[in-house]
């Protein structure tokens, strides 16, 4: 043990003596979450709807079919109450509820103000304005339709013939609808995602480079102490990293934590192993520092374009959404914005925790066995 965390002594040596690295490492998150958090904005394509029917009329049908029928709505079917409605949306099954006041026919056919209120996911603003905005547009076709029809059937003034439908929505988890609470947990997400891969990968690299990484592979520790060793530093660094990001979200932009944050470490040091794996596969598969920054900046594509951070993955081809389930960014920002935003408990979160998990063991089991213990 005293010999492994020489190691670890050693390699944080090193990384303070190198200021081109200390400066990615602790100023380009800051630059990134400030800059990247206010900036990136996003429009929504696809909309999963269910519906609370507290009256089950043929008015309340004809709208659900016209849900069911319309191309930008996925209908997910009925739920009971709003607290049933709420529950969904923390497992993130829907995106919109439609909730029919009573008596919703009877008021119409007797020229009174029927109600619906449309609920939607505030933790996603942009998104979730749109899609009440889309709900909006397909009752306020229903009522034109039904005012022409009513006209003609009656075959008198317009007057006669009125009604209105009172629409009210309302944005649950972010009623205020602020940008910054929906994409600072993805801004994280990425920044963690890109500091980790590029520095262990580099770090590993330039050992070969330098013709050190034989050396220390003929000490006395196994092959994997040491990289392990040298991934130790990275690790304190990216928490370090991550305190700081929080402080800033939370004082300087007032993005909440509703949430339990003990739940959100947990999953932030499973993503951040997670992500130091990645690094170190990167590593294992490149001669070169050059190379291994290069393919560590790659990978911001797909954190970003299929991770949800800035697209809703339910609106993706399927081809895109099953390539997404190995995007380990996905898995963060998804915890990240139930436990952030909607302040879901840990059984919530469980789904993301384990996929996590999962590809952190997979990547090290796959690096140890790619990783090679001499030099060619």
């Amino acid at each position: 043990m005293k010999q492994f965390l020489s190691f670890v002594r050693k390699e944080f040596i090193h990384i303070f003596r190198d200021s081109r690295s200390l400066l990615i490492l602790l100023a380009m998150p800051l630059v990134m979450v400030v800059l990247l958090g206010d900036v990136i904005k996003n429009e929504v394509t696809d909309i999963r709807v269910a519906i609370i029917d507290q009256s089950h009329d043929i008015y309340t049908s004809q709208i659900t079919e016209r849900f069911a029928a319309n191309k930008y709505f996925t209908y997910m079917g009925e739920v009971q109450t709003e607290a049933d409605a709420e529950t969904l949306f923390r497992k993130g099954d829907i995106d919109l509820v439609v909730v029919f006041g009573s008596e919703f026919a009877n008021r119409i056919l007797h020229s009174q103000d029927a109600t619906i209120q449309i609920l939607s996911d505030g933790s996603e603003p942009n998104q979730g304005s749109v899609r009440v905005a889309y709900a909006q547009q397909v009752i306020a076709s229903f009522q034109k339709e039904l005012l022409q029809q009513n006209f003609s059937r009656l075959g008198v003034g317009e007057e006669a013939g009125s009604f209105n439908i009172k629409v009210n929505s309302r944005m649950l988890f972010n009623p205020q609808q602020r940008s910054e609470v929906n994409f600072v947990p993805g801004v994280v997400g990425l920044i963690m995602l890109l500091i980790c891969c590029m520095m262990t990968s580099i770090a590993i690299v330039r050992e070969r480079e330098m013709g050190t990484m034989e050396i220390l592979l003929a000490s006395p520790l196994p092959a994997i102490y040491i990289v392990l060793a040298k991934l130790v530093p990275y690790m304190v660094i990216s928490l370090f990293n991550l305190a700081t990001i929080l402080c800033i979200t939370n004082f300087m932009m007032d993005v909440p934590m509703v949430g339990s944050l003990a739940t959100y470490l947990l999953t932030s040091f499973i993503y951040i192993f997670t992500s130091l794996m990645l690094g170190l596969l990167i590593s294992t598969c490149v001669n070169t520092q050059l190379a291994a920054m290069l393919i560590s900046l790659l990978l911001i594509v797909p954190a970003i374009y299929l991770s949800g951070m800035v697209f809703p993955i339910e609106s993706m081809p399927a081809p895109a959404q099953v390539v997404s389930n190995i995007v380990p960014t996905k898995w963060f920002i998804s915890a990240s914005r139930k436990i952030m935003i909607q302040g879901v408990e840990f059984r919530y979160v469980i789904k993301e925790i384990v996929c996590l998990i999962v590809e952190g063991v997979a990547l090290l089991l796959l690096s140890w066995k790619l990783f090679k213990t001499r030099l060619e």
